[in-house]
């Protein structure tokens, strides 16, 4: 009797101890990295640099970003020959570059250089441009690589095949010629016979 007690006392305790270790487990799959959130005072830098303006207008940048959209690509490509390295200018640059019909090029140089500003960006606003721009930005990009990589497997495919095709013509203009050849020696052979 005292064994069968010690038994299912430890089957308890085992039991509540794997609950435990379940519970622990959960904790930290909840434990993941605060996003973080856009309040009312959205500011894109904490110190901005020097003469960046709108700062801390996010419907400025947006409004900018509906402007690029509402633009053919050779207008926004005007604008863009006129801009300078500044923050500013390359965050504007960036804005002008998010429409689908930019060119994978210049869509990468102005990812590339807002890469490079963006550590300087407050948390908020990093992730702001991550899920609003970048990630999207980033797919197009990568979908358009995947692209060119298959146009231009296509173009060497299909050079290939031509000059296949050329062999393959070459090869039967041959033959032809060594059965043209064969026939007649036949004839000639068949000629001294008789």
């Amino acid at each position: 009797m005292r064994i069968s007690g010690l038994i299912v006392a430890l089957l308890v305790l085992t039991g509540c101890q794997s609950l435990t270790r379940n519970n622990d487990n959960t904790n930290e799959a909840e434990k993941v990295s605060p996003v973080a959130k856009v309040e009312r005072g959205f500011c894109l830098f904490d110190e901005p640099p020097q003469t960046f303006e709108h700062n801390c207008d996010a419907t400025y940048w947006l409004n900018k970003w509906i402007d690029a959209a509402n633009q053919p690509w050779l207008k926004r490509k005007h604008t863009l020959k006129s801009l300078s390295d500044s923050a500013y200018d390359t965050l504007h640059a960036y804005i002008l570059t998010l429409p689908n019909d930019t060119p994978y090029q210049d869509r990468l140089r102005a990812q590339l250089a807002v890469n490079n500003i963006a550590g300087g960006f407050t948390p908020a606003a990093q992730e702001l441009i991550n899920v609003v721009a970048g990630a999207q930005n980033n797919q197009v990009m990568q979908l358009e690589s995947a692209m060119v990589v298959l146009e231009q497997e296509n173009t060497s495919r299909g050079e290939q095949l031509e000059a296949l095709n050329k062999e393959a013509i070459n090869l039967r203009k041959k033959l032809e010629e060594l059965l043209q050849i064969e026939a007649t020696l036949m004839d000639k052979n068949r000629s001294t016979q008789q």
